[in-house]
């Protein structure tokens, strides 16, 4: 499996909103800024994994996202954004998607699975599949709870 190392210069689009979501990434290095409607409502950091709703819902991109310093990232294509989620247990891959899924909501969001019941659910789980999870959770988390 080849990996493609992208650079983004600051204020460089990845992609934009409404966008065919063909791919995930890993953020390796920098930080980028994630738009909706034109209006910046977060940030990513080293380490986290984003796009991942597009590949696990199969839809347009929710957001855009723009470099905010020099950036560098990992593309992580369908087969192989598959191979993680199925290197986890079947039940943390249904729990992912469920995420997923109130993610891609508009409103009305629930979190399908405690924190402590997602935290013993991935402890055997490998890093990246965890650490995404995790993300996940908290993404949503911080929708309800905002």
């Amino acid at each position: 499996m080849s990996l493609k190392k992208i650079r983004l210069l600051p204020d460089q689009y990845l992609f934009r909103q409404g966008d065919d979501g063909d791919t995930a990434y890993l953020l390796l290095s920098g930080t980028v800024g994630v738009e909706i409607g034109g209006k910046s409502v977060g940030k990513i950091s080293d380490g986290e994994i984003f796009g991942e709703l597009s590949l696990i819902l199969e839809e347009k991109r929710k957001a855009s996202i723009k470099a905010i310093v020099p950036s560098e990232l990992i593309e992580i294509k369908p087969a192989a954004f598959d191979e993680l989620l199925l290197s986890s247990s079947l039940e943390l891959h249904k729990v992912i998607r469920a995420i997923a899924e109130e993610l891609g909501k508009t409103s009305g969001f629930t979190l399908p699975v405690t924190q402590k019941d997602l935290t013993e659910l991935v402890k055997d789980a490998p890093d990246v599949v965890r650490a995404m999870a995790l993300q996940l959770h908290h993404r949503l988390s911080q929708m309800i709870y905002s």
